[in-house]
Order: C-alpha cells, then sequence, then structure tokens
C-alpha cells in the first residue's frame, strides 16, 4: 500500500481569477456588442449604415478577443503544473515550459512577499539551491493541492522554512531574490494600460472602418 505522505501531488491552474470578471461583464459585453451592431448597420446622423456586414463585423469585434482569451485559459489549464513526485519539485508554466525543477531536498524556503504590481501583491517565493528563485501568484492554482504541497515542503525531508516578509520595493525584492521573474506586464503596470488602451482603440477603428468594406 501507497503511503500517502509520499503520494505524488500535482497541482493545476485555477483561472477562477480570470474568468470571474468576464462571466460578471456577460450582460455589459452582450448589450455593448448589440447597440455597437446596431449603430454600424444602421448609422448615425449624416453618417450611413453599413447594413448586415456592420452588425457581422461588429459580433466579431467581440468574439474574436473572447475566443483568444478562452483559448488562452484552456492552454494554461491543460499545460501549467506544479507537481512534486519521486523527491522532485517541477513547475511548467502555461505554454508547458519547464520553469523550475529541483530537488524536494534541496527547497531553502517558501517566502510570502507584498511587491508593487498590479493590485493583486501577495506572492510566493520559491527558494532552491541550485535554480533561480520562482515567483508563483497562489490565487493562480488550485487551493488544496497547493496547501498539501507546501506542507510536504516544509515536512522532512525538504523541512522548508516558511517566512512572511511583508512589502518589498523592487529595489529590495531583486537584492533578496536575484534572477526572479515577475511579469513585464506586472512590473510597469501603467505603461501596459497605456498600450492595451491605445491597442484598443486602433482595433476598434479597424473593425468600424472594415464594415464598410465587407
Amino acid at each position: 500500500m501507497t503511503d500517502s505522505s509520499y503520494a505524488p501531488i500535482k497541482v493545476r491552474a485555477d483561472n477562477r481569477v480570470y474568468k470571474a470578471p468576464l462571466l460578471g461583464g456577460a450582460v455589459p459585453i452582450g448589450l455593448g456588442t448589440i447597440r455597437l451592431g446596431l449603430r454600424l448597420a444602421n448609422g448615425r446622423g449624416s453618417s450611413p449604415g453599413a447594413g448586415w456586414p456592420g452588425m457581422i463585423v461588429a459580433i466579431l469585434a467581440v468574439v474574436v478577443p473572447l475566443v483568444w482569451f478562452a483559448g488562452g485559459l484552456a492552454l494554461r489549464r491543460a499545460k501549467a503544473a506544479v507537481a512534486l513526485e519521486d523527491g522532485v519539485l517541477s513547475v511548467r508554466d502555461r505554454w508547458g515550459r519547464l520553469v523550475l525543477l529541483t530537488l524536494e531536498s534541496d527547497v531553502t524556503g517558501l517566502h510570502y512577499v507584498r511587491i508593487p504590481v498590479d493590485g493583486h501583491k501577495d506572492r510566493l517565493v520559491i527558494t532552491s539551491v541550485d535554480d533561480a528563485p520562482l515567483v508563483l501568484d497562489t490565487r493562480l492554482w488550485e487551493e488544496e493541492p497547493l496547501r498539501r504541497l507546501f506542507g510536504r515542503l516544509t515536512a522532512p525531508p525538504a523541512q522548508a522554512p516558511v517566512r512572511q516578509l511583508g512589502m518589498l520595493t523592487w529595489p529590495q525584492f531583486r537584492s533578496r531574490f536575484p534572477g526572479a521573474k515577475v511579469p513585464w506586464r506586472q512590473v510597469h503596470f501603467w505603461w501596459f494600460a497605456i498600450f492595451v488602451t491605445i491597442l484598443t482603440i486602433a482595433y476598434i477603428a479597424f473593425f468600424v472602418n472594415l464594415s464598410y468594406f465587407v
């Protein structure tokens, strides 16, 4: 009989944080799509409408990014994983790339920190003997398997200490965890927001003009 204390643990990605705002905004998105479609189809004031092509283009303008977003979530659910098996801890990102591979006994700490990122500042940093520190947003992983994983890492043979480090500035964070990677969009949130705003305006303008050439 297998000892449950040494059984493999696999933590899958949890997409509820991403899906919740999308589901909550389903009604406004639907109403906005209909309004945009009617405006493109019927025109406004002296601007002529594009007819049915305008309605079709408006629907596509909304459906395309939604399909892209849903596809990204499905890919992350299928590919991303944190696993502990046969004394080896591995972490794969949304593309299935291996971003951490270390022995369970080589884990040197679980560090809870708050860093200046996009409104969700709580992160967990896993440090090990040879690998670069790995930054995890624990909200994005299945809670119960992740709890069991941390329980294993803090028990023998790893006995990784748990540290509550509180708020760290970027210089403090980089000094304490050299080599730790945080996505550019989170480090430079306002620049990223400006870029997305410009891209959204250009995207809408493209589809509005496309409706008159279909």
